[in-house]
């Protein structure tokens, strides 16, 4: 009749209301039949919302920490049944109750749909902060956004669980929506502007990260004792820092020298100026050397935090082109670097004028 009903019962709980879920209402059905609240006590508990016996605990799970987000959805596989003239799609869904803890741990547990019963618990651990649970829609069926030190996606694909970190920065909050442009889309918040998200790649098992080099990366070494990468950068067409230097402090003297005697003093001030102001080159761009200049770096960095150790820089015009971890007969078990390095290189033709090994 779409009457709004106030149920005059309060029911009092054992312990503070942490957070609380409701489920989306079944097709054919006029409501959602539970309740799942999450309380102080490090529980959660199901409580019927059947009008019969409304506010009536069902069941009960004790959590290793106290929840700090619960999400109820329905997932399953969707099959098509009978002939081919008259065929039929059959659901196979199960409801499922999402239960995010404080201690930045998932938990995945059945929901009996007509008991309110929990079984079969499932554990990830997700972050290092609280976990946030956000429902969503995904390819037309309902799919769980996880929120903590980074984010993630449960769903429902080709027949199995999914549980894919997002190639994305931290979200805090997010709600899904739907339009024309856009219809399973996510809108979030991240620390103080709002993203609209569509998610791609359903199924994926690869996650990735980047992180900013310097110079275009030539080739890298994994060192098996600590786990980080050598990676060995080189740009054609590219000062070393050292020539970016020397470059400016030789504009600056031109600079005075081409100002006339009245102009001296404004001329210095110019060239102090220039010569203490470091220009941003992500947003202007690195100057263009020209044709025949080099300069490259070997790095050693973390490959999951991308942290740099260590930055050895090369000379103007020697190019670094390739490397390998070795070890020599007579020297033990230590292990060696060598990069194979190339002086004044020339593409086309492709000439240059000595080659190098550099052993480190």
């Amino acid at each position: 009749t779409g009457q709004l009903n106030e149920y005059t019962e309060r029911k009092k709980m054992p312990s503070e209301v942490m957070c609380m879920a409701l489920g989306n209402v079944a097709t054919g059905e006029q409501r959602s039949w539970f309740l799942a609240v999450g309380l102080q006590d490090n529980t959660v508990r199901i409580i019927s919302l059947d009008p019969s016996d409304c506010l009536a605990p069902r069941s009960m799970q004790a959590l290793p920490a106290a929840a700090e987000s619960l999400c109820i959805v329905e997932m399953g596989s969707a099959k098509e049944v009978g002939s081919s003239d008259e065929d039929t799609v059959q659901h196979q869904t199960s409801l499922y109750l999402n239960i995010g803890l404080q201690n930045g741990v998932l938990l995945r547990t059945v929901l009996d749909p007509i008991s309110g019963d929990l079984a079969d618990t499932r554990t990830r651990y997700l972050g290092s902060r609280p976990v946030k649970l956000f429902r969503i829609r995904m390819q037309g069926n309902q799919a769980v956004l996880a929120m903590s030190s980074r984010s993630w996606l449960s769903y429902y694909y080709q027949n199995r669980f999914h549980l894919t970190p997002l190639s994305y920065e931290s979200l805090e909050f997010a709600s899904g929506f739907s339009s024309e442009q856009c219809p399973e889309g996510i809108v979030a918040i991240s620390t103080n502007t709002l993203r609209i998200l569509a998610l791609e790649k359903l199924g994926a098992v690869f996650n990735q990260v980047s992180f900013p080099l310097e110079y275009t990366p030539r080739k890298f070494a994994i060192h098996n004792d600590s786990a980080h990468l050598i990676i060995i950068e080189t740009e054609h067409n590219a000062y070393t820092e050292e020539t970016k230097q020397q470059r400016r402090l030789q504009m600056a003297e031109e600079m005075q020298e081409a100002a006339g005697a009245e102009e001296a003093a404004v001329a210095r001030e110019l060239a102090e100026a220039f010569l203490s102001e470091e220009p941003n080159e992500a947003v202007f761009g690195a100057p263009r050397a020209g044709p025949g200049l080099w300069a490259s770096l070997i790095k050693i960095m973390a490959p999951t935090t991308g942290q740099t150790f260590e930055v050895h820089r090369l000379e103007q015009n020697y190019a670094a082109m390739c490397l390998a971890l070795v070890k020599f007969a007579n020297q033990g078990d230590q292990l060696f670097l060598i990069v194979g390095v190339a002086k004044e290189h020339q593409l086309n033709p492709r000439l240059s004028n000595g080659g190098f090994l550099y052993t480190y």
